[in-house]
């Protein structure tokens, strides 16, 4: 198993993981959502980091510049948001999701990255521990997303 940055021929494949794993949770996306999701890979500052084992994407991860009031303003030095982490459905429960975390936070400190932060449901407890193992903490912050959907803030500071 390796994890590396992504290139633009990598893409399809990360998005065929994102696909499967929202399929799997009974979550199928919608042919825009599929091709917004693959316009946000390609953006020139993503950072896009796949695991691969047996010459397959297995994993795939989706960071951003951090912004101020939540995204909608200026960018933070410093500050890196983890859009997606998702691992292919048979793949799940290996340890993926933290080597792909892992290879972020040595991208982002090579950078001279400060923090990085992520959303998640505040149900989803694969991902709270996900993001717990690998050393991120509730900052505290809760939002709605619609009603009965609740999301919490993790952090890492670098």
């Amino acid at each position: 198993m390796t994890t590396r940055l992504a290139e633009s021929t990598d893409h399809d494949d990360a998005v065929a993981v994102w696909r499967a794993a929202n399929v799997a949770r009974g979550r199928p996306p919608e042919a825009a959502r599929v091709d917004r999701v693959r316009a946000k890979l390609g953006e020139p500052d993503a950072i896009v980091i796949v695991a691969v084992a047996s010459g397959r994407v297995c994993g795939m991860l989706l960071a951003e510049p951090g912004r101020d009031l939540d995204g909608r303003g200026a960018r933070v030095d410093g500050l890196c948001h983890i859009s997606m982490v998702f691992v292919h459905p048979g793949r799940q429960g290996q340890g993926i999701g933290r080597l792909l975390l892992e290879r972020l936070r040595t991208h982002m400190a090579a950078l001279a990255g400060t923090r990085l932060q992520v959303w998640t449901g505040s149900g989803n407890e694969r991902a709270r521990r996900l993001y717990r193992r690998a050393g991120f903490a509730p900052s505290g912050r809760t939002a709605l997303l619609e009603p009965g959907r609740t999301i919490e803030q993790f952090v890492l500071d670098l």
